[in-house]
This record gives C-alpha cells, sequence and structure tokens, in this order.
C-alpha cells in the first residue's frame, strides 16, 4: 500500500513533468524559428531597398542615354540639312 503511495504521485509527477518540459521545448523552438523569420525579414528588405535602389540607378542612366540620343539625332539632323544645303550652292556655282 505505501508502495503504491510514492509510486502513484511519482508516475504523475513525471507525466506532469514530461508536458512541462514539452512546453518549454515547443516555447524554444517558436522563439528559434521567430528569430529565423525574423533575420529572413530583414535580409529581403535589404535585398528589396538594394533592387530599388538599382532600378532608380538605371532609370536616371536610361534618362540620360535617352537625352543625349536626342541631342545626337539633332545634330545628325542640322548636319544633314548643311550638307544638303552646301550642295545645293556647290551645283549652281560658278566654276
Amino acid at each position: 500500500m505505501t508502495e503504491y503511495k510514492v509510486i502513484i504521485p511519482l508516475v504523475l509527477g513525471m507525466f506532469v513533468w514530461q508536458g512541462i518540459a514539452e512546453a518549454a521545448s515547443i516555447s524554444t523552438r517558436v522563439r528559434v524559428l521567430e528569430a529565423k523569420v525574423a533575420k529572413q525579414e530583414r535580409v529581403i528588405k535589404n535585398s528589396l531597398n538594394s533592387v530599388t535602389s538599382r532600378n532608380d540607378k538605371a532609370e536616371k542612366s536610361l534618362a540620360k542615354v535617352n537625352a543625349l540620343e536626342k541631342k545626337v539625332d539633332k545634330l545628325l539632323k542640322e548636319q544633314k540639312g548643311k550638307k544638303q544645303f552646301e550642295r545645293a550652292d556647290k551645283r549652281y556655282a560658278y566654276p
């Protein structure tokens, strides 16, 4: 009888202790996973920021290239106009 008085509380205590240990293990796992998620979130935000900054730089460079292309086209048109004008003058010039 006294053995049952000792064994039953001991077994019940072990079940309770096991539940507490499992809960602590779960909470530890949750904290570890939360830390990993936070780290990944920071990495993703940094990547997103770098991508947006690269895109902004690319857009600015593209705008500069487009402006230069327009200037070159304008200069080419002016040169063609001058050449046509010069040709017209040379055709009718006295030799």
